[in-house]
């Protein structure tokens, strides 16, 4: 992992800080899909380039100005995403679109032939959802809802099933790194939303109680995700064929953390929003049901790499929300069942899989 891709990421923070503030501002389902779809339209762009430094060294200083241009076109797409399905959010789309010639020009320095044929392959998909969220707010709202709709479909599906994948460069511990780092940033902005939603008061007690709560569950999510899970992860990318490597790469890595990504979105709302009404009725849904997603979203991680149990996630996942509606009579109370109920899991997981012990992935054939 180099200083520049360090560097690179940290706009990933702020477009999730936008997503979380836009989520808190608007609470109806409406909302939340106006922050969700552009977020997952940024996500499968922004991982582009993780697969970028695995093919290109960022070393030459005309791939680093190329990387701090691309970094600006993200930070505009943060900026306009609020405005992002409105006609004067048209910043949004031309910097999807400019973030993807930058992509496209960057992979083309690759050594290897196959990964820049590979993105030849990929930019008419990558290009078609760009220009489908720039003509989407001219168009009545359910074409609208329709265009967006689309453009994760060519994306996530027939980019990989028509485009293909074979061909790109999977460099296994580089990879579980820099996803790895990814996750750190998004929990880290999970933290920031604790201080933003105790701004403005003294810390007394309870303001401290929710501080503490609020941290308890970014470290219990946290301590589920690295937990040994990062080395088994990269052991499993190591042992997988070629072909196989490509797939994991994108469902486990690129769908999965997307899916977590998500969970710990809305788990730094529910926590900001638990917060602001701690001894009243809050919306517990979103710390609820972000605890929920992240949970499927590593369970399934884990499922397709088979680096370890899921039991406890997708019992955990099962409950929580429940268990959110339950404690919905105070922001502590849902707070403080989400931070134990994680905390279980991950206590539970820790003396499962003991070091010597760890489980191993499980090997398929390459079909």
């Amino acid at each position: 992992m180099t200083t520049i891709e360090l560097f690179f990421d940290l706009v990933f923070v702020f477009m999730v800080t936008q997503v979380t503030h836009h989520i808190e501002s608007h609470p109806g389902w409406e909302g939340l899909l106006h922050a969700l779809l552009p977020l997952t339209v940024v996500w499968w762009m922004f991982l582009g380039f993780s697969w970028l430094t695995n093919a290109v060294r960022p070393d030459a200083t005309v791939i680093r100005l190329l990387l701090v241009l691309a970094m600006m076109a993200f930070f505009i797409m943060g900026l306009d995403l609020p405005f992002a399905f409105d006609t004067d959010g048209l910043a949004f789309p031309l910097a999807y679109l400019a973030a993807i010639a930058i992509h496209c020009l960057l992979f083309l320095t690759a050594d290897r032939a196959s990964a820049r044929t590979a993105i030849i392959r990929t930019v008419p998909y990558n290009a078609g959802a760009g220009v489908l969220i720039l003509i989407a707010p001219y168009l009545p709202q359910a074409l609208t809802w329709l265009c967006w709709g689309a453009a994760v479909l060519l994306l996530y599906v027939l980019s990989p099933l028509l485009g293909g994948i074979r061909g790109f460069v999977i460099e296994p511990h580089h990879f579980v790194e820099r996803h790895g780092l990814i996750v750190i940033l998004v929990l880290g902005e999970s933290i920031v939303a604790i201080g933003i939603g105790a701004q403005g008061a003294a810390v007394g007690a309870t303001l401290a109680l929710g501080v503490v709560l609020g941290i308890a569950v970014a470290a219990a999510l946290w301590w589920i995700y690295f937990d040994g899970d990062d080395t088994r992860a990269e052991t499993a990318l190591e042992s997988a064929p070629e072909r196989r490597r490509e797939l994991l790469a994108i469902y486990p890595f690129g769908l999965g953390h997307l899916v977590m990504v998500i969970g710990i979105v809305l788990v730094a709302a529910g926590t900001t929003d638990a917060i602001h009404h701690f001894n009243h009725h809050t919306n517990s849904w979103w710390l609820g049901c972000g605890t929920a997603i992240f949970l499927l979203g590593h369970a399934a991680y884990r499922a397709l790499l088979g680096t370890g149990r899921t039991t406890e996630r997708l019992i955990g996942a099962a409950v929580t929300v429940p268990l959110g509606w339950a404690t919905s009579f105070a922001g502590w109370a849902t707070t403080a069942a989400m931070a134990l109920l994680l905390s279980a899991i991950a206590t539970a997981d820790h003396f499962q899989i003991r070091p010597g012990t760890r489980s191993q992935p499980v090997e398929q054939d390459d079909k």
